[in-house]
């Protein structure tokens, strides 16, 4: 069947390569061949303007069994045997692709995903560069360790060895970068990869593969399958030949894929989401911490898992955090991921869209009042863009103070006391993020430790690494990205026994 390609209307035209790389594909990329397979169609939609780019196959059971044993046959007999200085010049040669297509790879994420181009090259790019470039450095430092047990005539020592085949399943949100936060570790241990991006961003992971084959990692190594958890991601997830599944998402998700990988004996490792509290007291530089709230908890139309999207601010300070809020908010422009101008996209989808109302509708409902936004942006275009929003709400109780909301959805909340600041900013299910500003060190030290979070942030917010590990605690998951804790995930440690009688 011949993949119907719509017409990309977008002022900025998609270059010629891009657009070329789009018409072409048709469904999975397994051992550097594109595999249809007879699953379910499923179309892309360009959300800044509500249109269709392209329709591909999902990639069903079948499918996945392929891509499974593709990436069995790579493991077994090419990449988990390849010297350890071979993978590394390979890890940097698919690092510097990367960097000659960057644009391309930009327009994929601005068209299916919405987000400002210049942003993805400014951001997310030169992550995923950061990523390849950090863990390439890593496949000649993997050792074990010789063993001092008290054991008569015996030398014991231990080996990090490769898990086998990773499903790797990213979101919507950040394409290209969290295929690289999980492809680079994984690959660097010796492992293969079977990943599956999310059905709504297909096209940036499709093209890594493609570079992994023209950097020389063998075929195999990288493959991927498109279409959606309930048939794509649940096959993936189940087949046998799975050892490792790791996973960026929902919380809802990530419960139904950590019992599942209970159910089988495996690991997953699950970075899920957060409702990050951000507090500023009124001896920090208020502009300057509400400036990082307002551009944090904007970033990305707010589709981020470490947005801070509930501002904590002592009370003296409310009026000049929300003023700096509202004036933040003006300056941005709304448009086409692919417009050079625009600096925040739409949501991802109508269903999204309709989602972040529903909260700010429930927020109005009950106590909490708009301070600015609260409405569709018509102005934007046809597509999916809602005014960047905040909501002053007194109580800690409304679903816009407890829910991820993924939204450009700020909540704002005064607060007294340095007790209460801490108090309030735990209670959350989540554990992902938290960022403190003060010009007390000893304040900022026991807030950063008092706060159940995985990452604190004091004086700034958003900085991210590929050395620093990156995850959450609580209903925030399990596991870390990046750093050395990011390769051990991927390892597994065999103990060798030697009689020396």
């Amino acid at each position: 069947m011949t993949t119907k390609t719509a017409t990309i209307a977008v002022p900025d035209s998609l270059s010629q390569t891009a657009h070329d790389f789009i018409a072409r594909q048709r469904g999975a990329l397994i051992d550097g061949v594109i595999v249809e397979g007879d699953g379910p169609e499923f179309t892309t939609i360009d959300p800044s303007t509500g249109t269709p780019i392209a329709t591909l196959r999902e990639s069903d059971a079948q499918v996945v069994d392929q891509a499974v044993q593709g990436a069995e046959r790579a493991f077994r007999e090419e990449w988990s045997t390849m010297l350890p200085a071979r993978r590394e010049r390979l890890l940097h040669r698919l690092a510097n692709l990367i960097e000659e297509h960057a644009h391309e790879l930009a327009e994929y994420d601005a068209l299916e995903g919405g987000k400002p181009i210049s942003y993805v090259e400014a951001v997310d790019l030169p992550l995923a560069v950061e990523q390849f470039r950090y863990y390439a450095g890593w496949p000649t430092k993997i050792t074990g360790a010789v063993v001092p047990v008290s054991t008569p005539n015996a030398h014991v020592y231990t080996q990090k060895v490769p898990v086998g085949v990773v499903a790797a399943i990213t979101p919507w949100n950040f394409p290209f970068c969290q295929a690289a936060i999980k492809l680079a570790p994984a690959l660097a241990a010796g492992n293969t990869v079977v990943l599956k991006p999310s059905e709504l961003t297909v096209f940036s992971s499709l093209r890594l593969a493609e570079l992994a084959l023209e950097a020389g990692l063998p075929a195999g190594t990288v493959n991927v399958v498109v279409g959606t958890g309930a048939v794509t991601g649940d096959a993936l997830t189940r087949h046998p030949g799975v050892r490792k599944i790791t996973f960026t998402g929902s919380d809802r998700t990530g419960r139904i894929l950590g019992a599942l990988a209970g159910e089988r004996l495996i690991d997953a490792s699950l970075e899920l989401g957060g409702k990050n509290p951000h507090v500023i007291f009124a001896d920090a530089d208020v502009e300057k911490a509400a400036a990082y709230a307002a551009t944090t908890a904007f970033f990305y139309s707010g589709q981020v898992c470490f947005s801070g999207s509930r501002i904590l601010v002592e009370r003296s300070a409310m009026d000049r955090v929300v003023e700096t809020l509202r004036t933040h908010a003006q300056g941005l422009t709304l448009g086409h991921g692919l417009h050079t101008e625009t600096t925040m996209g739409p949501l991802s989808s109508a269903q999204h869209l309709e989602k972040v109302e529903g909260f700010i509708r429930e927020a109005q409902e009950g106590s909490s009042t708009v301070a600015f936004g609260g409405h569709r942006s018509e102005s934007a275009g046809t597509g999916y863009f809602l005014e960047p929003t905040a909501l002053i709400s007194p109580t800690d109780d409304e679903s816009v103070v407890r829910s991820e909301i993924f939204g450009p959805v700020v909540v704002v909340q005064p607060f007294d006391t340095f007790e209460e600041a801490v108090d309030r900013a735990n209670d959350t299910r989540f554990g992902l993020t938290a960022g403190v500003w003060t010009k007390d060190a000893a304040r900022a030290h026991r807030f950063a430790q008092s706060i159940s979070a995985g990452t604190v942030w004091v004086n700034t917010y958003a900085d991210y690494n590929a050395a620093a590990p990156f995850g959450g605690m609580k209903d925030s998951g399990n596991g870390r990205d990046c750093g050395p804790e990011g390769l051990e995930k991927y390892l597994d440690t065999r103990t060798i026994w030697m009689s020396i009688e």
